[in-house]
């Protein structure tokens, strides 16, 4: 029987990120979803557990998303790819939207693999399928296993809310429709673990988030 990849869950950077680590246990590989700044504790831990980086998953390209990403290329080498949803690159090549908060941010390090709809990709033995999610950013995605019972959302949806969209690249009608779409359409009892606050589930957002009523 093969074993399920687990996840680890680090909340760092100055905004909280939720930044995760989707482990195999049997190849000892793990990626990182949205390496958040602060990452330094996330590669001591990757050593003392002595894990291979096998890729980094961006769901968005805001700056607190992927602030840790050219650290992780130091340490684990510029092959390791970085995916990201072609959609989002004019925002990652903008700073990450930085200039909307009044700092410059320089990630110091470029998407190298993309993301699209649709897309299955294989870690271990699970499949993790890929779909997109615009509305908080053009090129936003969530990464669901079905396997796992689990999606990692990004900024889309949190515990009884939603992703902003006041801000640049982002839409409301969009962010809901996608929602509707992409979220509601998986099974009630699918784990939701987004970028920032605790983890929530489909079900409890279908009845209960005020944001979608």
């Amino acid at each position: 029987m093969k074993i399920k990849p687990t996840i680890q869950t680090y909340t760092i950077g100055q905004i909280e990120n939720n930044t995760y680590v989707l482990t195999d246990p049997e190849s000892q590989k793990a990626v990182i979803i949205d390496p958040a700044a602060g990452i330094e504790t996330v590669v001591a831990d990757l050593h003392t557990q002595k894990l291979a980086l096998a890729a980094i998953w961006i769901t968005h390209a805001h700056f607190d998303h992927i602030a840790g990403v050219s650290s992780l290329l130091s340490t684990f080498g510029n092959n390791i790819p970085v995916y990201l949803h072609p959609d989002d690159l004019p925002l990652w090549n903008a700073g990450g939207g930085a200039g909307d908060f009044g700092f410059v941010f320089d990630p110091k390090a470029q998407p190298s693999a993309s993301f699209f709809d649709g897309q299955h990709i294989s870690f271990g033995a699970q499949t993790i399928e890929v779909r997109h999610t615009p509305g908080h950013s053009p090129g936003h995605v969530i990464l669901y296993c079905q396997t796992m019972k689990t999606a990692f959302c990004g900024d889309l949806i949190f515990y009884h809310s939603v992703g902003r969209t006041d801000l640049p690249y982002s839409d409301s009608h969009t962010l809901i429709q996608s929602i509707h779409q992409q979220i509601f359409t998986l099974p009630d009892d699918t784990a939701l673990l987004c970028g920032h606050g605790p983890a929530t589930s489909v079900g409890e957002e279908r009845r209960n988030n005020p944001f979608l009523r």
